[in-house]
């Protein structure tokens, strides 16, 4: 065996497709997940039909496959209907309604002047809409700003399901009770992955990022260990990623432990997020106040003289928990906030 058999020459790359390691990626398989698939899709059959939908709000802690197993049901809807309208938007990016209005004239290709008013764009939007059927989904939901545009989606467009996805379910119930109570929505819960489901989800994008023998089970088993504790995918996609580009820099062509140990203390600036005042008092509040629940934490809130709305509030603690600075306890009762 010759010393140099594993270094790369000039062109080469461990990755046969890295875009597979990007949390935005939809494999064509999503394991341990059939059954929200399954529930998503039942919401959006009737359209098929021509009749109207059901509406779900899909929850879950970040990085758990929320929004890459909608995507999955959404691919293959796109693929079978032509008569189905798809609108997906990111609220991260999108999250007023006139924000929303624009991105759906986007995703339509239907033109719209800057100087008319939102009110006569939407109008023209929906007398479009209500000639065939239409799935919204809202991803990230809990940063929207304002609700109008819900508002005119259940009340006005005639056969769609609307699907919200967020990370805590308490949300739903800091919004409009006239929009509520008009949403009729069905929960889906997505739970965290177990550390062996992890382990077979991380093996699975190997096999689509790298090439055979790049990187070793036991390495596979470091990075599963770390995702697990940590409670989000997302850090597993990074890890391995991280891992590959360590030892493409050594010029080798497998990954070692030490790659992966490296990769882990690469994370130190993974979960590094600016934070605003609004979001610093929070964090505060919490940490002097282990286990609120949220309506404990907005009388808090409200006491140390914060003043922004409810909904504010939770899409702030929504941020923090994306973030993971702060995480989620449950009882039977409440959920409670404590910071991690």
């Amino acid at each position: 065996m010759s010393f140099f058999d594993d270094a790369l020459g000039g062109e080469e790359s461990i990755f046969k497709n890295d875009i597979a390691l990007d949390p935005s990626f939809v494999p064509k398989l999503i394991p341990y997940r059939e059954n929200e698939q399954h529930t998503v899709a039942g919401a959006i059959k009737p359209l098929f039909e021509k009749k109207n939908g059901r509406n779900l709000i899909i929850f879950g802690s970040p990085g758990i496959g929320k929004t890459v197993a909608t995507k999955h049901v959404l691919d293959e809807l796109e693929e079978k209907a032509e008569d189905i309208s798809v609108l997906f938007i990111n609220c991260w990016k999108k999250n007023t309604s006139y924000k929303i209005i624009t991105e759906i004239c986007n995703l339509l290709n239907y033109p719209w002047a800057q100087n008319k008013r939102s009110e006569e764009i939407l109008g023209s939007l929906i007398s479009k809409m209500n000639k065939t059927q239409v799935v919204f989904v809202l991803d990230e939901a809990d940063q929207l700003e304002d609700l109008d545009f819900l508002y005119h989606v259940v009340e006005d467009i005639y056969r769609k399901t609307l699907i919200l996805i967020v990370n805590d379910e308490e949300w739903i119930n800091s919004i409009d009770e006239r929009v509520k109570s008009r949403l009729m929505l069905s929960k889906v819960e997505f739970k965290k992955y177990s550390l062996e489901e992890i382990y077979e989800i991380l093996k699975q994008r190997v096999g689509y990022a790298f090439y055979e023998g790049v990187i070793g089970l036991e390495e596979i088993k470091m990075i599963s260990d770390k995702t697990f504790e940590i409670g989000d995918l997302r850090v597993g996609l990074f890890l391995l990623k991280e891992s590959g580009n360590i030892a493409e820099a050594r010029n080798s062509r497998k990954i070692s432990k030490d790659d992966v140990s490296k990769a882990i203390g690469n994370m130190v600036n993974y979960n590094h997020k600016e934070l605003d005042e609004d979001e610093r008092q929070i964090l505060e509040l919490i940490k002097q106040n282990p286990g609120l629940s949220f309506s404990e934490l907005h009388q808090e809130y409200v006491k140390s003289g914060g003043d922004k709305t409810e909904r504010t509030l939770h899409r702030k603690v929504s941020s923090l928990i994306d973030a993971r600075a702060v995480r989620i306890e449950k009882d039977e009762l409440k959920r409670k906030f404590f910071v991690k």
